[in-house]
């Protein structure tokens, strides 16, 4: 049998879970940070190296779960009264809540899992 060097630690993979659906994983906080730092859902998407339609789809499946919206976007342009390229996005108070919870529950989470190590009892060390 193999043997891997290297210690063991544990891992995770956090969710905001609403109705046994999933609202916000890794992935979605990327997205979520991504937009509210840089006012613009194809500037993250490009950012993120992910296609607009797919960060359009994810935001969308987050609104669709949570019933609310999480972002809010405004037009831009000549045709709407401002000069072109004057839109935007912005995530709602609830796209920030979900931002900074999940944000500071993995922080959370990351900093009691580095201090701890799975222990092995010396029986299983042999095998």
């Amino acid at each position: 049998m193999k043997t891997h060097k290297g210690n063991l630690r544990y891992s995770f993979r956090l969710y905001i879970v609403l109705g046994g659906r999933r609202v916000l994983g890794k992935g979605g906080a990327q997205i979520l940070e991504a937009v509210d730092r840089l006012g613009s859902i194809s500037a993250a998407a490009s950012e993120l190296r992910m296609s607009y339609r797919f960060v359009w789809n994810y935001i969308g499946r987050m609104e669709e779960r949570l019933g609310r919206q999480v972002i809010v976007t405004r037009r831009g342009g000549a045709l709407h009264g401002r000069r072109k390229g004057g839109g935007g996005t912005e995530l709602t108070r609830l796209g920030k809540a979900l931002l900074e919870d999940y944000t500071m529950t993995e922080t959370q989470l990351q900093k009691e899992l580095a201090s701890r190590r799975p222990r092995l009892r010396n029986r299983e060390r042999a095998d």
